[in-house]
């Protein structure tokens, strides 16, 4: 019995030394990948406060990634909610593929996501990083979660965190709250392409990356894997489709170009659910060609009868009709027809700011 157990005892010293020189390998390779990150993308301005988790830390945090813990998932990672001490944490994990194009792909998604949200986290506009573990295959994010349990995160617009089994929709969102979003989510827009020395375009706008804030309504960005520099002196880039055909631009899909334009045409889109309550994904199921439904007319035909039926009078009705329009013309096919982001937020301001003067649901010419 001795002697199986000191052969026992062998084989875990053997297999956690195994485990711990190959963490040290990925910790070593993914902060070299980080670091160029930084270095590369913001002139080497790298000295972002976040944190470095250990292993040890986040997997006893997480009870190892327990499922239980599990707020959400997507086809990229999945959302975990958990407390590091006595602080709310919430930790994304990407997911891992035997493929080494696959890997390596993820792997600069990851990077790139910790890059721009670092540089990001002083603004109320995204989820705010607080560190990082790059013991992992792929680094893993920890967010800063939230400390009383009246305030909870929305896990896109219609998910709340803790309550998968739910399917919390939207039309449990108020007019009013959804205007606040819309407003955050075109702020967001508009700092990403003006307030760094190229603009970035996000290519995975969707609703699974908005995290509303429950009890304020604030709305966050919380993912920027497939996010792209345009390169100075340019105004647009090219590189390779990521996305689900029939949700996305059309121009985009055809030549892999992206514009300014592109985030403009996924913001339409965000209102269109955001006025529907239903997710863009369902919608496509439902009509031949989305787009033209809409442009038809048929975006009035589909509005939450939640926020139709709120009675909010002479002035909700100039709101929705105002957002109705300005989803359309964000959603127009060519690129010059849609406006500029940065007076599509100024009229969802003006939207939001509504009471009693009714308001023009048309933006002044470019």
């Amino acid at each position: 019995m001795e002697c199986g157990g000191g052969i026992l005892l062998s084989f875990f010293n053997t297999r956690r030394r195994r485990e711990e020189s190959k963490r040290y390998e990925s910790f070593l390779e993914n902060r070299s990948k980080v670091l160029e990150e930084f270095i590369t993308k913001w002139n080497g301005q790298c000295n972002i406060p976040i944190r470095n988790f250990s292993a040890k830390e986040l997997i006893r945090s997480t009870n190892n990634f327990d499922c239980q813990d599990q707020i959400d998932e997507d086809a990229y990672y999945k959302l975990y909610r958990a407390y590091f001490g006595e602080r709310p944490i919430l930790v994304k994990q990407y997911k891992w593929y035997d493929n080494p194009t696959l890997d390596t792909s993820t792997t600069a998604c990851v990077v790139r996501d910790i890059a721009i949200t670092a540089q990001m986290s002083s603004q109320k506009i995204v989820v705010k990083l607080i560190g990082c573990c790059l013991e992992f295959q792929y680094p893993i994010l920890v967010y800063q979660g939230l400390r009383s349990t009246e305030q909870f995160l929305s896990r896109s617009l219609y998910k709340r965190e803790g309550d998968m089994a739910n399917h919390d929709d939207g039309s449990s969102l108020s007019l009013k709250t959804r205007v606040r979003i819309a407003n955050d989510v075109a702020y967001a827009f508009v700092y990403f392409h003006a307030a760094f020395s190229t603009p970035i375009i996000h290519r995975s706008l969707k609703s699974n990356n908005v995290i509303i804030d429950r009890c304020s309504g604030a709305a966050k960005l919380l993912d920027f894997s497939f996010s792209i520099s345009i390169p100075p002196g340019e105004s647009q880039v090219e590189d390779s489709v990521i996305g689900i055909l029939g949700l996305m631009e059309l121009e985009y899909c055809l030549t892999g170009i992206l514009t300014v334009k592109t985030n403009v045409y996924d913001f339409g889109m965000i209102l269109v659910e955001l006025l529907t309550g239903q997710r863009i994904g369902d919608l496509h199921m439902q009509y031949e060609s989305l787009q033209d439904y809409l442009h038809n007319g048929g975006l009035n035909e589909i509005l939450d009868a939640k926020i139709r039926g709120e009675g909010g009078g002479v002035v909700q009705e100039q709101q929705l009709q105002a957002l109705v329009e300005l989803a359309m013309q964000c959603l127009q096919k060519e690129r010059e027809d849609r406006p500029e982001m940065i007076d599509v937020a100024k009229e969802v301001k003006r939207i939001q700011g509504l009471v009693q003067t009714p308001i023009s649901s048309t933006i002044n010419p470019l």
